[in-house]
Order: structure tokens, then sequence, then C-alpha cells
């Protein structure tokens, strides 16, 4: 009989719950795909056009980085390199597509490189590489990417195989970059060389690294300590006022100078001096009174005695 009058209320239920879940499922496919387009092709517009009569080198390296940075499959990057290629540049890909239809992006950028690069040999771009040190004031990351470009170019001549990179990169980070680098020394980037992070992972903690101790000088910065403002480390405005009262409390505690009324470290200007207690250390209050001064009158001039 429930057969003849169809499927039940909980029937019912239960299978328009299951066809919602369908539908938000499907739903949430079809906005991952929009978002995911829509963002390739951001960065697809990020690439510099490139038709073979502009400079290379700076094409070569700004492609490189935005191709490594991209966390998307490999097929998007190639029509994404191709779409920013045009005249005899877009011709060596065809090409080259022509002969090995599965051709990575490593190998049209190498194949961009032997027809429009410098000639240089492989010799030349590795020594280049392992004479790259990082400057007085260049941050680590800036000095990691800067290195990278130069090892991609190493190993598109042929220098470094791929599967060196991450060791040989770690290696001259640590020989290139400035003595007693704190950030090497945390992240124990010496102790790593056996087993190297990828290209990817160290600039993420490098960075990280950067971040966190910018913080710690920001907030070290921010505390004054007893002898005076740490002007050399904080960049904030001025406060005078903090800074004059730890002077003073400097030159009271100090020893090295008597406390003289009138006297003390300079005061900033509209800073105003804090009320004095002249009350001795450790004697009970009531126990002192008021100083007994009384007029008197000294060959007719008043004086207090």
């Amino acid at each position: 009989m429930s057969g003849l009058l169809g499927p039940g209320p909980a029937a019912s239920s239960s299978g328009a719950a299951a066809s919602a879940n369908d539908w938000a499922k499907a739903l949430g496919q079809i906005l991952e795909k929009v978002v995911l387009s829509q963002a390739m092709l951001n960065s697809c517009r990020e690439l510099r056009l490139f038709a073979g009569a502009e400079e290379f080198e700076p094409w070569l390296e700004h492609t490189t980085e935005m191709l490594q940075e991209w966390a998307v499959p490999e097929a998007e990057k190639q029509r994404c390199l191709i779409e920013s290629l045009s005249g005899p540049a877009l011709d060596v890909i065809r090409t080259l597509k022509l002969i090995d239809p599965g051709v990575s992006v490593k190998d049209c950028l190498e194949a961009l490189d032997h027809i429009f690069g410098s000639v240089e040999g492989p010799e030349d771009s590795y020594c280049k590489f392992l004479n790259s040190r990082q400057q007085i004031g260049e941050k680590i990351s800036a000095y990691i990417q800067r290195l990278e470009r130069l090892l991609q170019r190493a190993v598109m001549r042929g220098a470094v195989t791929a599967e060196q990179m991450d060791r040989t990169r770690l290696a001259q980070i640590v020989r290139g970059a400035q003595y007693q680098n704190p950030i090497l020394l945390h992240l124990r980037l010496r102790e790593r060389r056996e087993h190297p992070p990828s290209y990817s992972q160290l600039i993420k903690e490098v960075r990280e690294e950067e971040e966190r101790q910018a913080a710690s000088e920001f907030w070290e910065a921010q505390t004054l300590e007893p002898d005076g403002h740490s002007a050399g480390k904080c960049h904030n405005e001025e406060n005078p006022s903090l800074v004059y009262g730890k002077l003073r409390i400097s030159w009271e505690r100090s020893g090295s100078c008597q406390r003289v009324r009138g006297r003390g470290p300079p005061r900033p200007a509209g800073v105003e001096d804090s009320p004095r207690n002249d009350r001795p250390a450790g004697i009970p209050t009531g126990l002192i009174g008021p100083r007994a001064e009384v007029m008197v009158k000294i060959e007719g001039v008043e004086c207090k005695a």
C-alpha cells in the first residue's frame, strides 16, 4: 500500500538532503574553477610580452621568477608563457611543440635562451653564481632571490643539474651570506646542507624569520634602557618627557656624580620637573616636623633664620 502511495515523508526528506548536498558540492567545484581561472588570468597578465626584439635577460629573469611562484599545473604555466610570446619568439616555441608536444616550460625557456640569450658558456654562468655575495644592507631574502636567477641560468647552460639545485643553492648561500648572519644561525642552514630545503620552503622560512626579527627589534626600540633612549634602533616619534625621566632616574642612582640642587641632566624644552621629595629615606611620617624658620631683622633687613 505504501509503495502505491509513493515514498513516505522520511524518504522524501532524505532525498532532498542528498540533492542539496550534491548541489552544494557541484556549486563548490564550479566556484573553485572560476576562482582558479580568474587567478590564472590575472597571473598571465603579469607576464611581460616578448617578441624577440626586446632585451631578453630582464624578460627571462622576470618570467622565470613569476612561473616559479605560481602554484598551478604545468599546462597552465605553459599556456601563460605562450600567451606572452609573439613574433619570432612564438615561432620558436611552436616549432618546439611540433617536435615534442609534451615539452616542458623549462625546455621552452632553454630554447628561447639559446636563441635570444647572451653567448655564455656553462663555466662562465657557474662562475657568476659562485662569485655572488650578499651586499651590505641587502636582506638575505633578496640575496637568495638574486642568487636563484643566477642558479637557473647555470642550470640552463648545463653547469648544474636540476637534481643538484637545492644542495648547490644552500651551499652558496652559506658561503656568500654576510658573516654570522643571525637568520642563517637561527634557521641552522649550515647544519642542513646534507638535507637542503627546496627554494620555496627556504624563501618562506627566511621571510618569516625576517619578519620575526623585525618585530623583535621594533618592540625592543619601544623599551627605554635606564641610561636613556635607544635612538639608534627606534624610528618612532620622539618622547622627550619619557627620555628625561629615565635620564633623571639614572643620574640620581649613579654614584659618579653628586646630586646638587639646580644640577642634573639637560632638560628638554617643554618638560616640567616632577615634585621633589626631600624626606630622608626610612624615616616614618610625622617623626620629623616642618622646618623651624623665623623672621629676623639684621641691620634693618628682614630675612629668614
